[in-house]
């Protein structure tokens, strides 16, 4: 299974409920150290903490560290919280996400929580934790609805422009499929690849609180996560499912990019 095929430092966003609990039971058999990200206490996960210490290998670790993303200050702490459990990490699975709230929510640090949640956070985690990445890979898993969306660079927070749940989840993923194009364009090293996935219409809380459709179970789209990640020399690449594809043409324009990014860094002060 490529690079993956060996004990590796694993840290997993969104480990606790659908696609990433799923996909942390999938990644265990091949974790040397597998750090999981919830939104849960410890003790309200204990009975799947226990499960992936069984499929973890002999002498593999378990860290599990909750953090809140609609507050922007628990994804920074986050960043920390890793840092202290380990030095390295092989495979960065930015799965973490949320539906878009009935009607447009702001957060107390000012942006709508969509955006911030499946777009801000992941920027932060991944740019605490850039430097650990040395010889590893980012996965970011995005959305088949990114297709569809219009980046608004001028109105992220979607204040100007028509909001409903399924726009707001669609535009913060199209942000995020865009910022792994940007972030492959610019990465530190040639040893390191990042790629974003559609990883198939899965029937979840996510996917139901916005659409009226049926899904695959959460184990098919950790069978595609675990092949996106096992994967090497894809850098920039947009999957769906498991067959690279095109993503929308704004993320893929270079210009749009550095836009985004600029934006960014302003939101975030970097």
């Amino acid at each position: 299974m490529g690079h993956l095929g060996v004990p590796s430092s694993i840290v997993l966003t969104g480990a606790t409920t659908g696609i990433g609990r799923a996909t942390a039971l999938r990644l265990a058999g091949r974790a040397g150290h597998l750090v999981l990200h919830g939104l849960e206490p410890e003790s309200r996960v204990a009975d799947l903490l226990g499960e992936v210490r069984a499929a973890l290998p002999r002498g593999g670790t378990l860290s599990y560290l909750a953090a809140d993303f609609s507050q922007l200050v628990e994804a920074e702490r986050l960043v920390s919280d890793i840092r202290a459990v380990t030095d390295r990490v092989d495979l960065l699975v930015n799965n973490a996400a949320r539906p878009g709230p009935a009607s447009r929510t702001v957060t107390d640090t000012g942006y709508e929580v969509t955006f911030q949640t499946n777009y801000l956070a992941p920027v932060v985690l991944t740019s605490g934790l850039l430097d650990l990445v040395t010889e590893g890979r980012i996965v970011n898993v995005a959305s088949a609805t990114h297709l569809s969306a219009t980046l608004h660079l001028d109105d992220l927070g979607l204040a100007r422009h028509g909001y409903s749940p399924s726009t707001a989840y669609a535009h913060s993923k199209l942000a995020l499929v865009t910022y792994t194009c940007w972030l492959a364009a610019h990465r530190p090293s040639p040893s390191v690849d990042v790629v974003s996935v559609h990883p198939g219409i899965i029937a979840t809380r996510l996917l139901h609180a916005m659409f009226s459709i049926g899904g695959d179970r959460p184990e098919h789209a950790a069978a595609n996560l675990e092949y996106v990640a096992s994967r090497r020399d894809d850098n920039g690449t947009y999957y769906d499912e498991r067959d690279p594809a095109s993503p929308n043409p704004e993320a893929a324009d270079p210009a749009t990019q550095d836009r985004l990014h600029a934006v960014t860094v302003d939101l975030l002060a970097y």
